[in-house]
């Protein structure tokens, strides 16, 4: 019989601005939580992502969902701007713009038909910027490699780090116990019921677990779909200001982002790291020498007035996501007491809302916000997407919807 340790109303899995945001809420709603990270606080997705806060990530999956993703990462921008007036630590939150680039003609259109379908769902933010204002906003781009873009001025970005030691500081305050450096090996279920978790010497007894873990969060519950995505990102020197929007955008053959620069004066780079044979390991976070000068690209052909800029440090990062696009967010079907909140393709846009969601629905049995759409079982019965492939969410959305 396992040593039972210690007892809480909820145990949370996961250490990052999600699993931090759940352990705040339901610290706030009165809850005896205890948040477990296998590492650090923000040692893994959170503190490998841009920081990017943008309310409707993607092109092609999802833009039928634009409302109701809306409802959800406006709600995120909401609890932020209550962050800041509340928290100790400041994150860094702006909401500066993001541009989502077209690179040509074809990309413009597609561009084009997309806010028509934006619009038509109730977006009126949303606005569509030829080549010329979209320089406009941001000067410093390359003139030759630019077309025209999609602008949402509410979107901006933080500092994930900060974001997640925040959440994590006002648990405490609140009474949370923040466990690090502690591994769960695995959900403890009987009868279909949460008994609470196993760690290396013993039980954690409670009757409610939230995982949170992203892109381990499959490792832990197989019934989810949530597939690790190796990814990366480094930093520049400190350098003067710059225009401040973050962007994303085609980049010689790759899908590049740029955070923006931070208030420290760094600026942020990142792009696709699909997983190395002959393991095809999508958790592998050691970065090689072809993919920092790839990331180094992204400056030489974006910003050719920052050529010559040092680069100060380079990183790899697990994310997860789902086949569909959307996150896992919900009770697990047929676990009582199991709360997921995983696969996030933006995830420094729904990490607050989706811990407050948590909280709601463990204290409440209920949401303020229609989580139906997010169910963690809707993958149930489906072939699993199978690696070694770069990950590519059309691929992966044919494979779930035809079965390919």
């Amino acid at each position: 019989m396992a040593t039972v340790l210690k007892k809480a109303d909820v145990v949370v899995i996961g250490g990052g601005a999600v699993g931090t945001a759940a352990a705040y809420h339901l610290a706030l709603r009165g809850k005896k939580v205890v948040l477990c990270e296998m590492r650090n606080i923000a040692a893994g997705a959170t503190g490998r992502c841009g920081g990017m806060v943008v309310h409707c990530y993607g092109r092609f999956l999802n833009i039928d969902k634009t409302d109701y993703r809306l409802k959800f990462t406006r709600a995120n921008t909401k609890i932020m701007k209550e962050y800041q007036k509340n928290f100790e630590i400041d994150f860094e939150f702006r909401q500066v713009g993001c541009l989502d680039i077209a690179i040509d003609e074809s990309e413009f259109n597609d561009l084009k038909r997309l806010i028509e379908i934006q619009r038509s769902l109730g977006d009126d933010e949303i606005e569509l910027l030829d080549r010329k204002e979209t320089l406009e906003v941001m000067p410093n781009l390359n003139p030759e490699v630019i077309f025209g873009s999609r602008l949402r001025k509410s979107d901006g970005n933080l500092n994930p780090f900060l974001l997640a030691r925040a959440q994590a500081l006002e648990a405490q305050k609140l009474g949370a116990e923040i466990v690090t450096h502690t591994k769960i090996e695995e959900i403890v279920i009987k009868n279909n019921e949460v008994q609470g978790v196993k760690i290396s010497d013993g039980i954690i007894e409670s009757p409610y677990v939230v995982n949170a873990t992203n892109g381990w969060a499959s490792l832990l519950t197989e019934d989810i779909e949530v597939i690790p995505v190796r990814e990366l990102a480094m930093v520049t020197e400190r350098l003067p200001e710059l225009p401040p929007q973050p962007f994303e955008m085609l980049c010689n053959g790759d899908f590049a982002y740029g955070a923006t620069q931070t208030v420290s004066g760094n600026y942020n780079l990142g792009g696709p790291g699909p997983a190395r044979p002959p393991d095809y390991n999508y958790f592998d976070e050691t970065i090689y020498a072809d993919e920092v000068l790839r990331v180094m690209s992204y400056i030489f052909t974006i910003f050719p007035g920052l050529s010559e800029v040092s680069i100060v440090r380079s990183w790899v990062g697990t994310m997860g996501f789902t086949p569909d696009g959307m996150p896992s967010i919900g009770p697990m079907p047929g676990i009582k007491g199991l709360f997921i909140v995983a696969g996030f393709p933006a995830g420094m846009s729904w990490a607050a809302i989706s811990g407050k969601i948590a909280s709601e629905y463990i204290c409440d049995g209920k949401t303020s916000l229609p989580i139906n759409r997010m169910n963690p079982g809707r993958f149930t019965g489906k072939p699993k997407v199978q690696w070694p492939q770069p990950y590519d969410l059309t691929v992966c959305h044919d494979f779930l919807t035809k079965g390919a």
